[in-house]
């Protein structure tokens, strides 16, 4: 598609529409999760959450996390450069069908789970229930987009009554079908995380190094890591060893960048700009070995000493120490079926800094000096 504005004149390439999908729920998915995940430690030790000002705070950021797949329908409609109204509706639509928000009817004589009242009435409400499907939210979001684009190229868009119909017809109706099917994706999903998770009891060791391999090197790509294991439900020492690989990457990308790029470069990959290396990395392949070697030896130690994340710390790493945190600090809002064991700093300190530290300078040693696949230089890159 050309980088004119979304129309029924255009034709839709499923490649580039794929990565557009793709790319705008990694958005999404960074936009909801980041503010609470990075601030969650601090209002919980600075006393911050003990005012009414800071607990407020707190909440907002956490609802959202429920707005993931809204942000998803938002991002995925900016990335084909659609016009306000149907940015809307494929947010809509993609919002309502992901399971993020649940609504039912309260018997009457119920009480208010605000408030704290006797309801007079049944009533119907709604609850926030954490990011939902986020690959339901993918694929609405792409439905959506279809729909719209046949729409506008056989219908002229509704034209004048666009603002009344295409809301109506097409964020209602699009997100009927999500709703529909989302009981079905959520089962493919939860499949999925089930076979990581029986693997992982199995073999934790072998596991742990794949799992730790697959995310050092999709840190690079333009798939999102956080997007992958919140897709997946990614938990226990699975999570812990997709971490684990993102911290791989993040140290052989450190220990080159020092060398050959500016220091703000080298600042930003340490804060989580990996994705901005993809160019250099693109351009010189071979570069990925390093980040796979060291990706498995670090994923040694999450096997041995059985360190765990969530869905939501597995694809972060050294991102507002988001995962090595999580890992160290027990907290009594995550079920124990997520995760159920928690490391002493020292153990965190091997795992998340001396293991993969080591591991990286093994790898820069076998790799550039030793076997000359690469150089630092060939990871030079202005982000």
């Amino acid at each position: 598609m050309s980088n004119q504005e979304f129309s029924g004149k255009q034709s839709l390439n499923v490649k580039d529409c794929f990565f557009k999908v793709l790319s705008g729920s990694a958005n999404g998915i960074l936009i909801g999760v980041l503010p609470a995940a990075v601030m969650k430690y601090i209002i919980q030790y600075s006393g911050i959450g003990t005012t009414e000002w800071g607990a407020n705070f707190s909440a907002i950021l956490t609802l959202f996390t429920s707005m993931i797949p809204f942000l998803i329908g938002m991002a995925v409609a900016m990335n084909f450069k659609m016009k306000v109204l149907d940015t809307g509706v494929v947010a809509l639509a993609t919002m309502v069908a992901s399971n993020s928000i649940l609504w039912g009817t309260t018997k009457v004589g119920a009480t208010h789970p605000i408030t704290g009242k006797v309801l007079p009435a049944a009533k119907t409400v709604y609850m926030a229930a954490g990011a939902g499907d986020v690959i339901n939210a993918m694929l609405v979001s792409a439905i959506a987009v279809f729909v719209i684009w046949l729409v506008s190229r056989y219908l002229n868009g509704f034209g004048s009554v666009a603002i009344v119909l295409s809301p109506i017809l097409i964020g209602g109706g699009v997100g009927l079908i999500g709703k529909e099917i989302a009981p079905s994706v959520g089962k493919i999903t939860a499949l999925i995380g089930d076979m990581v998770e029986s693997f992982t009891k199995l073999a934790p060791v072998p596991m742990a190094i794949l799992i730790a391999i697959a995310f050092s090197v999709i840190v690079i790509t333009p798939v999102s890591t956080v997007g992958i294991a919140l897709a997946i439900n990614l938990s226990g020492i699975a999570a812990g060893a997709g971490a684990v690989g993102v911290v791989a990457t993040t140290i052989v990308l450190l220990i080159n960048s020092w060398s050959v790029n500016k220091k703000g470069t080298t600042v930003a990959i340490f804060l989580g700009a990996m994705k901005g290396m993809m160019p250099a990395i693109f351009k010189k392949p071979t570069t990925l070995i390093p980040f796979m070697f060291a990706g498995a030896l670090s994923g040694i130690p999450v096997a041995l000493f059985n360190v765990q994340g969530t869905p939501v710390t597995a694809g972060f790493g050294y991102i507002g120490m988001v995962s090595p945190l999580q890992s160290m600090i027990k907290d009594a809002s995550i079920p124990s079926s997520v995760m159920n064991h928690y490391i002493s700093p020292m153990v965190a300190l091997i795992v998340w800094v001396i293991v993969p530290l080591l591991a990286a300078l093994l790898a820069q040693f076998i790799f550039s000096k030793m076997l000359k696949l690469y150089q630092p230089s060939d990871l030079k890159q202005e982000l």
